[in-house]
C-alpha cells in the first residue's frame, strides 16, 4: 500500500461512518414517529403529487407522441381556472371584455378575451407567459398607464387563478 493509499483510506472510512450514522439517524427519527404517522411517506407522496401536477400537462401529448412543450408553458401551479372564472365574474371584467365561459361578459369596451391563450401579447405591451400575464392583472398601469384597464387590487393568488382561467381560452382550430 503506497503512501497516498493510506491517506485516502482513513479518509475513506470516516466518510463511510459518518453516512452511516446519518442514515441511521434518520430511520431512527422514521421508526419513532407517532403510530399512523408517516413523515418519510408523506414527503414521498408529497413530492410525487407535486411531481405529478408538473408533468400532467406533458403526459397529454399530442398524437405525434411527443410533449406538448407550448402547453406546459403555460401551466400555473397552485392555481385553480374555476375560481378564477368566478373571480373574472366578480370584479366586473365581462362589463368591458367578452369572457367565454363567464356569464353576463359581453362587453366591447376592451377586446375579447376568447382565444387569449393563443396570443402572442398581453394587452400589446407584455409577452404572452404566465408571470407577465398576472403581474398585468394585478397592475396594470405599471406596464401601460395610459391603459383603460383598472387596478382591480387583486392579490397575486387572484391573478393566478384568473390568468388560469385565461389559458383556458384556446382559438378554436
Amino acid at each position: 500500500m503506497s503512501g497516498e493509499d493510506r491517506q485516502k483510506s482513513p479518509l475513506a472510512a470516516i466518510v463511510s461512518i459518518l453516512v452511516g450514522i446519518g442514515l441511521s439517524v434518520g430511520v431512527g427519527f422514521w421508526a419513532l414517529g407517532t403510530p399512523g404517522h408517516d413523515p418519510v411517506g408523506n414527503a414521498i407522496l408529497t413530492a410525487r403529487t407535486a411531481m405529478s401536477d408538473s408533468f400532467d400537462t406533458l403526459r397529454s401529448a399530442p398524437e405525434d407522441g411527443h410533449p406538448d412543450w407550448e402547453a406546459a408553458s403555460m401551466v400555473l401551479h397552485d392555481a385553480d381556472a374555476e375560481r378564477g372564472a368566478s373571480l373574472i365574474a366578480q370584479h366586473g371584467c365581462g362589463s368591458c371584455h367578452i369572457v367565454p365561459g363567464v356569464s353576463r361578459a359581453h362587453g366591447t369596451v376592451g377586446p375579447s378575451l376568447a382565444g387569449f391563450r393563443d396570443r402572442a401579447y398581453v394587452a400589446g405591451v407584455l409577452p404572452n407567459r404566465p408571470g407577465d400575464l398576472v403581474d398585468w392583472l394585478m397592475r396594470p398601469s405599471v406596464h401601460s398607464p395610459d391603459t383603460a384597464m383598472p387596478d382591480l387590487g387583486l392579490t397575486e393568488s387572484e391573478g393566478r387563478d384568473m390568468a388560469a382561467y385565461l389559458y383556458t381560452l384556446r382559438q378554436d382550430r
